[in-house]
């Protein structure tokens, strides 16, 4: 079911196979240090997985939860449970920070909250840890870099993509140089019609909310892709529609729960079915704000586009043509980059969203020579094992190489800036250039 993808998901079998990564090892000789007070902003799925439960089963020692933080109450006691702990619920940012007093926060809510949240920390004197994306305009990004130039605060943005064994192992390829000098990348990302419909059941389909999937979901790629180039965004000419959902749909209700079209769309989904998503956002939760998990994929209301490709030009010359669709019938990538002396070529499919191991072929292709394939390493996990050696480096802090620090504002500015600008290049059908949307 849908709401499955966003469970946590571990393995004792998993972390022996990657206890040889730096990512998923304790820093060696670090001395004992309390555990510092962690709050929980937003208690979505997302945030009661990654965040919650997997950060108290596997880090517990590092952190002490001391506030769960929702503006529905009802959701957040509920998600005080699933996670298993006895921190106070709160519906006010403010008086969570002024009674629980913690040290670090984590943002896990509606991405257009994500920059309230960050300002408000770091003027508290709070670290933070958001998800991506890290904000949704470019007036709320540059909000955020003002507000981190007046504190001595850090950001850190959960720029999971980056962290899985298979990704730091094609880190590792591209720097190597394998075909010299890259010149462009071809970069396109398809979603099922499981994964890439259920963003349209939920909140990510109105654009003033999550930005759009430009942002929301094309940001993970965008910061892929800069960590692979080690270059920034300069320029980005983009196209965009609702091909398939929203009013482009051939019938429509609020949601499938007491649709008439149950037998004859092909995206109806019976929520009741899922006791996880029942527990996180029916009954009493939905009913405490009328947030609807199972809203129709035809509703009119809907402004994401499920229909995108863009042009973007980096800082080191380098062109990348880039798309994303939302209703494919094969879920996964493929990802090349150009150079003078040949091809670097990546592909991945799942049959699942998420399946792990995934169809991931990585191969070396000589210009006038031969094709070599990469040995790519398989973890199990969320996410291919990165959202593991995410929390890992967050929480323990291992000593690792440069290429594997923790993304920070201006990654997370970057990302969300190349998503941005996209959008706003299918708005206003023009080029969109980054320096022209902040100051840094």
């Amino acid at each position: 079911m849908p709401v499955n993808r966003r469970e946590f998901l571990s393995s004792a079998a998993a972390l022996a196979a990657a206890s040889s990564s730096p990512l998923l090892a304790a820093q060696p000789g670090a001395p004992a240090s309390p555990r510092r007070r962690y709050a929980l902003v937003g208690t979505g799925g997302r945030g009661s997985s990654m965040w919650g439960k997997g950060v108290k089963d596997k880090w517990g020692d590092t952190v002490e939860f001391v506030a769960l933080c929702d503006p529905n109450a009802k959701r957040a006691e509920v998600v005080r449970d699933i996670i298993g702990v006895t921190c106070p619920v709160f519906t006010d940012f403010d008086r969570m920070v002024k009674e629980a007093r913690p040290d670090v926060v984590a943002i896990t809510t509606v991405d257009v909250h994500h920059a309230e949240y960050i300002i408000r920390a770091l003027d508290l004197g709070i670290d933070v840890i958001t998800e991506k994306p890290m904000t949704v305009d470019e007036q709320q990004t540059q909000a955020v870099i003002d507000a981190e130039k007046r504190n001595k605060r850090k950001i850190i943005v959960g720029h999971n993509m980056r962290f899985a064994p298979a990704h730091v192992r094609i880190k590792e390829l591209m720097l190597s140089k394998p075909v010299g000098p890259i010149r462009s990348v071809d970069f396109h990302w398809y979603l099922d019609t499981s994964h890439g419909t259920d963003y349209f059941r939920r909140w990510h389909g109105i654009k003033a909310k999550s930005g759009s999937l430009w942002v929301h979901k094309a940001t993970h790629h965008f910061d892929y892709v800069n960590w692979l180039l080690d270059a920034e965004p300069v320029q980005v000419q983009a196209y965009g529609g609702i091909k398939r959902y929203g009013s482009a749909g051939p019938f429509r209700a609020t949601n499938c729960r007491p649709c008439t079209h149950k037998t004859e769309c092909p995206f109806y989904w019976d929520m009741t079915k899922s006791a996880s998503a029942m527990r996180l956002y029916g009954g009493e939760v939905e009913k405490a704000d009328g947030y609807l998990r199972d809203a129709c994929v035809f509703r009119p209301e809907i402004t994401s586009y499920d229909t995108m490709t863009a042009t973007i030009k980096y800082t080191n010359d380098v062109i990348l043509s880039y798309s994303l669709n939302a209703y494919m019938p094969i879920e996964g990538y493929s990802l090349a980059f150009n150079g003078d002396g040949g091809r670097v070529e990546i592909r991945d499919y799942a049959k699942q969203p998420f399946e792990v191991p995934s169809d991931l072929e990585v191969s070396v292709i000589k210009a006038f020579g031969t094709r070599t394939k990469v040995d790519i390493p398989t973890v199990e996990g969320e996410h291919g094992g990165a959202d593991d050696a995410l929390r890992n480096l967050i929480f323990r802090r291992p000593q690792v190489p440069d290429h594997l620090k923790l993304p920070d504002s201006r990654a997370g500015a970057m990302s969300a800036l190349t998503g941005i600008a996209a959008r706003r290049s299918c708005e206003e059908n023009r080029p969109i250039a980054i320096a022209d949307l902040v100051r840094f």
